[in-house]
């Protein structure tokens, strides 16, 4: 087993020197242990049937023109018992701006010591919109009477490729990812060239721990490095009971200098059945913004198409 994880550790670092030098651009979740496709093309094909996952995120909740998100992914069967494919469809908007980001996932399995050892890339689009005809737009001396705001709608579109790396026992999860590799020009004014898409390294672990008959614990943690961003991470702590009712907290670092972090977040879960999960975030606040919000709130519905053949006993199998 020790081999098997320097193996596997080797390869994370070969990840981890692709990135050299990492602001935050990707959205970030407090349910992050379930939405694992959106930052790794490595988990594409994870299980043996195709699963679907609905997110929702307010955040800063009393905010005109916060930040909001839905994401959308498709885990498609493992094909052959090897190869993986998977799609995450995104939006995000904040204030006037708008992305769009469609993706689509690739995946190599295969077998390494008690465990799997999968290796995959992506290739994904993005429609960047900054509208400045939204009315909601507010200027003192008005929008019409300030030269430096151009009274127009502009669109901008990019292409990026990234990798990842992942590997899981029935217990236990390491991955690595760069879901961006390519510094793709972001200015919509094609004569200056001022921003592009940073490279977002994502390292992510997790376990499960049995306790008694019908608990478990599953501690899980998030690690992001972005270019000209500071290091930043999410820790997660789930008891589950029955596999069917989980809740748990999300902790976030971050925030300004002096603050206890970005945010904590309290999550609940319900596996209903076989098929169907649904999940609920609350975030509480803790940097300087907590003066002016209400919190942020995640909203999550998943969907798995499980064969009947293999409908047995209601198990979660989205931490791993």
């Amino acid at each position: 087993m020790r081999k098997e994880l320097l193996i596997v550790m080797s390869v994370i670092g070969l990840v981890l020197i692709g990135t050299n030098g990492f602001g935050q651009q990707q959205q970030m979740y407090t349910q992050f242990m379930y939405n694992k496709l959106s930052v790794n093309p490595a988990y594409s094909g994870n299980e043996n049937y195709t699963s679907f996952t609905l997110m929702h995120r307010s955040q800063w909740i009393g905010l005109k023109g916060a930040p909001q998100a839905q994401v959308f992914t498709i885990n498609f069967p493992r094909i052959a018992g090897r190869l993986g494919a998977g799609l995450n469809f995104e939006r995000q908007s904040i204030g006037i701006t708008e992305k769009i980001t469609y993706e689509g996932m690739y995946a190599y399995k295969f077998s390494m010591g008690i465990g799997t050892l999968s290796m995959g890339m992506n290739v994904s689009g993005r429609s960047y919109v900054q509208d400045y005809t939204d009315p909601s737009l507010y200027a003192i001396q008005g929008i019409q009477n300030d030269p430096s705001i151009p009274l127009d709608r502009f669109a901008n579109h990019v292409f990026n490729a990234g990798f990842g790396v992942y590997y899981n026992t029935k217990v236990f999860y390491v991955g690595a990812s760069v879901p961006r590799m390519i510094r793709s020009e972001l200015d919509f004014d094609k004569n200056n060239f001022f921003s592009t898409e940073v490279r977002h390294l994502y390292v992510m672990t997790g376990g499960s721990i049995a306790y008694k008959q019908d608990f478990r614990f599953t501690p899980q943690v998030l690690f992001r490095m972005a270019e000209n961003s500071p290091f930043t991470f999410d820790i997660n702590m789930m008891a589950v009971y029955k596999d069917k009712y989980s809740g748990g907290l999300t902790y976030r670092s971050g925030g300004g200098p002096g603050d206890w972090g970005e945010s904590i977040g309290v999550i609940a879960s319900l596996q209903v059945n076989e098929r169907w999960m649904t999940s609920f975030a609350y975030d509480f606040t803790l940097s300087d913004i907590q003066t002016v919000d209400h919190g942020s709130v995640e909203l999550c519905l998943f969907y798995n198409l499980v064969p009947k053949k293999i409908k047995t006993a209601v198990v979660n199998p989205r931490y791993f």
